[in-house]
């Protein structure tokens, strides 16, 4: 069952032990009728049946080779199902997904909210079984660098979909409530100043809106405070530069590098050092 793969990875999660993520498959038999138990990020692919799933209130019919990305934040419910319906699953928890996302572009982000359900085309399907063999592999064979492996993996994929997004998809062009629009330009917004600015008052005056209504608005689309947001990328860029550069605190705007070690500790649980040496074990 679902809720049990979720329950061991919010264990693991919970424990800050591996695994970062879970997969498998499932006939989804004794999940018809119930609200999905999702993690942070679910991806899910159709192998064989076929079934009809209520995401966010609206009915979607599956197939086989249909990618579903799914949040736990959004309420899905199989209604139907085939005989020989079966799925393959990767749940995936907070921390992994941000670091899976960090390369990833808005635009992708505000596609799959859209269209949660991803066809691929005819000639891409036998590239799709080969991506999820090599997922199980990845996972049964590689533990000492699977983290990695399967981070860029991931991000693979998502590239893949972001490839296929159609031409005349833009967040500019799509007709937003005012609230969506202004959580996207925050979004961005976060991805080009985190750099500079880790106050909440800086994006909120940016976008002409006080720092109350800036939190409520995230809170409702993104499940998150503002702060949690900005920090959560700002800790990405930290760990881009552990695992890539010399970390200079003053490429991050920071007063000193105590401060940052303190900040960095704080968010994450660990030292610098011991991220490094974590990552150059990986």
């Amino acid at each position: 069952m679902l809720s049990q793969t979720l329950l061991q990875l919010n264990a693991a999660s919970s424990s800050n032990t591996s695994p970062h993520l879970m997969v498998g498959e499932s006939n989804m038999l004794n999940e018809i009728g119930y609200p999905l138990p999702l993690s942070y990020i679910v991806l899910m692919v159709c192998l064989e049946g076929q079934g009809i799933i209520n995401i966010g209130f609206q009915h979607y019919a599956i197939k086989p080779n249909d990618i579903l990305i799914l949040g736990d934040d959004t309420i899905s419910i199989l209604l139907k199902r085939t005989a020989k319906f079966r799925l393959f699953y990767c749940f995936i928890d907070k921390s992994f997904a941000s670091e899976i996302a960090y390369s990833l572009s808005s635009t992708l982000f505000a596609f799959l909210h859209e269209n949660p359900i991803c066809t691929p085309k005819a000639e891409q399907v036998e590239a799709l079984k080969c991506w999820i063999a090599q997922t199980n592999y990845i996972q049964k064979n590689y533990p000492e660098y699977q983290k990695l492996m399967l981070r860029n993996h991931l991000q693979n994929l998502f590239f893949a979909i972001t490839e296929s997004i159609p031409t005349h998809f833009s967040i500019a062009k799509k007709e937003y409530s005012r609230k969506e629009r202004l959580c996207w330009q925050f979004w961005e917004l976060i991805g080009t100043y985190c750099h500079q600015h880790r106050d909440v008052a800086f994006y909120a005056d940016y976008l002409s809106i006080t720092p109350f209504y800036l939190s409520q608005i995230t809170k409702q689309f993104f499940n998150d405070t503002p702060k949690i947001l900005i920090n959560r990328q700002v800790i990405l860029e930290i760990k881009a530069l552990l695992t890539h550069t010399a970390l200079s605190a003053l490429k991050l705007s920071f007063d000193d590098p105590s401060y940052l070690c303190r900040y960095f500790k704080r968010e994450t649980g660990n030292s610098l050092s011991g991220y490094r040496r974590q990552y150059q074990r990986q």
